[in-house]
């Protein structure tokens, strides 16, 4: 018996083509697209199955006349104007979904245990002096104003960082795949970092995929954009540090001084100025100095008028080409997954599910477990295993 085959409208192909072009789908699924819109052949049912799970566009959207109005606010709030988010990867897609469901997940229970608001979430929201912003951010996380120096690298300083953050009630995601699926890569061209606001449960989700200075630097952004009460879409791919808007400016300088104090910075740049002779050499010794990247280090001595544009220029374009995404696989499980999702999310879902309140089937579909691998992973949070 031949097989059945399916109409599909001309409108919808068009639309997956048209998304094809920002989400990497493969040639051979790229091939067939365009035979059936040309209509050389329309696809069977097992063919749609197929395609839909290689492009992960829901299968029902193959069977509707026009495409879908799908609307994702926190796209607006993005740094950079870029014609990929207008028409983001379903990679994108699902982590926000996925985050999103997280974080509703965990107003509900913490609102269920008669937990206060945070207060700090928008109270500096018409603040614009440096200084004030830093030091209430400081003074909230009891963040030292050397914290640096406790630090023996950049990954031992977004440890410390995230650790102060999470201690304040910020959830603090990370991840490099959707998922547990490491065949669907988050693409460090289309974001760096966003995080979703809410009075009990603000929730920052970084792209691991990014470097190690730039992770430091996204999680430093998107926690002051907390303080000012507005959501972020952190794309700016190359880490101008400039943005486009007023907005993303002020938290860029602010991200600057927590990292690098202005009165610290000073001394140590008149310190290393006279024992150093390249200019390159003294950023790189600074930037080790704060556990930090060269652009940072570069801006701030532009903005103190030790370097000029053309040098903080060449600084930036070199760590541009020197750009190295993070490739990082294997290692712990457990391990991986307790840093992908915090464990004060991980240790509050199990607490949920033992009471009764929150569903396994649930736990597992928010932490992409199964019922062997969710209890572990419980019992890896509570350092038990």
């Amino acid at each position: 018996m031949p097989s059945v085959r399916v109409a599909i409208s001309p409108n919808i192909l068009n639309w997956v083509l048209d998304i094809s072009k920002y989400t990497g789908i493969s040639g051979e699924v790229l091939e067939s697209l365009h035979q059936w819109r040309n209509d050389v052949i329309q696809p069977t049912y097992n063919q749609l199955e197929t395609i839909s799970k290689k492009t992960h566009i829901p299968l029902g959207y193959f069977f509707l006349q026009n495409p879908p109005k799908e609307t994702f606010p926190l796209l607006e709030y993005r740094t950079v104007e870029s014609g990929a988010i207008h028409n983001p990867s379903r990679n994108l897609i699902d982590t926000i979904h996925h985050m999103e469901d997280i974080q509703d997940w965990m107003r509900e229970y913490l609102q269920s245990n008669n937990y206060d608001k945070l207060p700090f979430v928008g109270s500096l929201k018409n603040e614009t002096d440096i200084q004030t912003i830093a030091n209430t951010i400081r003074m909230k996380i009891e963040l030292p104003i050397d914290w640096y120096s406790k630090c023996v690298n950049v990954d031992d300083s977004f440890r410390y960082l995230r650790t102060h953050f999470k201690n304040a009630g910020i959830l603090i995601l990370m991840n490099g795949v959707v998922g547990q699926n490491n065949y669907r890569i988050l693409d460090i061209e289309e974001f760096r970092a966003f995080v979703l606001l809410d009075e009990y449960a603000p929730l920052i989700f970084v792209n691991s995929t990014d470097s190690k200075h730039g992770k430091l630097f996204s999680l430093l952004h998107e926690a002051v954009h907390i303080w000012l009460g507005e959501n972020d879409f952190f794309n700016d791919r190359y880490g101008s540090y400039e943005g486009n808007k007023p907005l993303e400016a002020l938290c860029n300088a602010v991200t600057a001084e927590i990292l690098v104090p202005k009165n610290q910075f000073v001394t140590e740049w008149q310190q290393k100025i006279q024992a150093v002779g390249q200019l390159n050499d003294i950023i790189s010794l600074i930037a080790a100095h704060f556990k930090c990247g060269t652009t940072v280090i570069a801006r701030r001595a532009l903005d103190h008028d030790f370097i000029i544009q053309k040098q903080y220029d060449a600084i930036a374009e070199e760590a541009k080409k020197n750009f190295k995404p993070n490739r990082a696989s294997g290692g712990d499980y457990y391990r991986t997954n307790i840093s992908r999702l915090g464990r004060p999310f991980v240790l509050a879902l199990e607490s949920s599910v033992r009471e009764g309140k929150t569903t396994y089937t649930d736990a597992f579909r928010l932490t992409n477990t199964t019922r062997m691998t969710f209890d572990v992973l419980t019992n890896e949070a509570r350092g038990e295993r």
